[in-house]
C-alpha cells in the first residue's frame, strides 16, 4: 500500500482524496520499532507527526523527583496520531514516546504537513478535533488524579491524628478496664456489667487502630475462628436493641444454619454493627432491619436488609471509596470503606443492592474453607 493511500484512513486527512496527498508521497516514511525503542525523546526538535499503523506507544513526561523519575501520560493505539503539539508550537518535544512491543508508524514530515494544511484547511480543522478529544481525556485523567491525591492527603492527615488519639486514649482506656475489673472483684454480681464495660473499651481501641491501618494502607490478616452463629446474632441484637430503644424500628435476625461458621468474630461483628447502625440512621420514622444468614457451596452470606430510603443513585458506585457520604452531618465516609477492607482481608466479597420500592441490602460473603 502506498503511503498516500494509507493516509486516507487517518483522521487528520479526512475529506482529502488520494490525489491530494500524492504530491507529498516523498515526505511520508514508514518506520518500525521494537519493544522499548524510543520513538521521540523529550526536548528533541519537532520535525514530524506520527500515525500509528500497528501496535501501541506510551507517552511519558519527566519529573523532578527521585522516587518517580517520570509520569505516564497516556497510551496510544493503532489509528491514533502523536507528535502534533511540537508541530503547532514549533517548540522542542514536551514528552517522550516509547514503543510497547512491535510498532509501525507513518512519519509525516513537518514541512509537508504545513504545506498540506495551507492548501487544504480541513486538515487543521481535523487536527483541532484530535487535540480537543485529547485535551478532554487529559482533563478527565487530571481530575481523577487530583481526586486521588486529595484522598491520600486526607488519609495521611487522618493517620497522623489517629496515631495521636491512640497515644492519648491508651491510659484512660487502661484505667477504665482496671476499674471495671476492680468493681467485679468487689461486687461479683456486677460481672455482667463490668465485662460489658471491658468489652466496649477494648472495642474502642480496636476501632481506632482499624482506622489507622486503613489510613496507612496496612493489610491485616484476620484471625479466623469457629463461631456459633446463634450467639453471634444474639450479641448483635442485644447491643442494637439498646441503641434503638424508643424508636419504631423492628430489628429481626434469622437463619437456618445448624453448624459452626468461620471468620474473625470481632472484625465481622464491627462490619455488622456498622451496617445495622447505617440502616437505623437512614430511617426517619418507622422501619424494619432484617439480618439474615445462609451457607452454601463453601460460602457464608450475611445480609443486612432495610426498607429505608436507600442509597442515592449518584453515589452507589462509589460507596466503598473513602470520604463518600450523603446527608450525614457527622459522617466521615470511612465506615463502609473500612468494612469493605475487612471483608476483602477475609478473601470475601461485599456488595450493595437497592431494594424495591425503597431500601438497601448489603451482602457480606465469607469463604468457609478451613485449612
Amino acid at each position: 500500500m502506498k503511503a498516500a493511500e494509507a493516509c486516507k484512513s487517518i483522521l487528520l486527512f479526512q475529506g482529502l482524496k488520494e490525489e491530494d496527498l500524492l504530491p507529498y508521497e516523498g515526505d511520508l516514511t514508514k518506520r518500525t520499532y521494537k519493544e522499548s525503542d524510543m520513538i521521540i525523546e523529550e526536548n528533541d526538535s519537532a520535525d514530524s507527526i506520527y500515525y500509528i499503523m500497528k501496535g501501541e506507544v506510551r507517552i511519558t513526561k519527566s519529573l523532578k523527583s527521585m522516587e518517580s523519575p517520570y509520569a505516564e501520560l497516556s497510551t496510544l493505539r493503532q489509528g491514533e496520531v502523536f507528535g502534533e503539539m511540537g508541530i503547532i508550537s514549533d517548540a522542542p518535544r514536551s514528552a517522550s514516546v516509547e514503543a510497547l512491543g512491535y510498532v509501525e508508524v507513518l512519519d509525516i514530515n513537518k514541512h509537508a504537513f504545513v504545506k498540506l494544511s495551507y492548501k487544504h484547511p480541513v486538515v487543521m480543522l481535523n487536527l483541532m478535533r484530535t487535540l480537543s478529544t485529547r485535551l478532554r481525556d487529559t482533563n478527565e485523567r487530571f481530575v481523577d488524579l487530583l481526586d486521588e491525591m486529595l484522598r491520600k492527603n486526607r488519609l495521611t492527615t487522618i493517620g497522623m491524628a489517629v496515631s495521636r488519639v491512640i497515644h492519648d486514649i491508651k491510659t484512660p482506656l487502661t484505667v477504665i478496664i482496671l476499674t471495671a475489673q476492680l468493681i467485679e472483684n468487689l461486687y461479683p454480681d456486677s460481672d455482667k456489667f463490668s465485662q460489658s464495660i471491658i468489652k466496649q473499651s477494648r472495642l474502642i481501641d480496636q476501632m481506632v487502630r482499624e482506622i489507622l491501618d486503613f489510613a496507612r494502607g496496612v493489610e491485616v490478616t484476620p484471625v479466623i475462628q469457629k463461631v456459633d452463629i446463634n450467639n453471634f446474632f444474639e450479641d448483635l441484637q442485644k447491643n442494637h436493641e439498646v441503641a434503638m430503644k424508643g424508636r419504631d424500628i423492628e430489628l429481626v435476625f434469622e437463619h437456618k444454619i445448624n453448624e459452626a461458621v468461620y471468620f474473625d468474630e470481632n472484625k465481622i461483628r464491627r462490619v455488622m454493627e456498622n451496617l445495622i447502625k447505617n440502616a437505623s440512621e437512614a430511617m426517619v420514622d418507622a422501619g424494619e432491619i432484617r439480618v439474615t444468614a445462609t451457607k452454601s457451596s463453601g460460602w457464608l452470606q450475611i445480609s443486612v436488609i432495610d426498607n429505608g430510603p436507600g442509597v442515592p443513585e449518584h453515589i452507589r458506585d462509589s460507596i466503598f471509596q473513602p470520604f463518600v457520604t450523603e446527608e450525614k452531618q457527622r459522617g466521615t465516609g470511612l465506615g463502609l470503606p473500612i468494612c469493605h477492607k475487612i471483608v476483602m482481608e477475609h478473601k470475601g466479597r461485599m456488595e450493595y443492592f437497592p431494594v424495591e420500592p425503597t431500601g438497601s441490602r448489603f451482602d457480606v460473603r465469607l469463604p468457609q474453607t478451613v485449612k
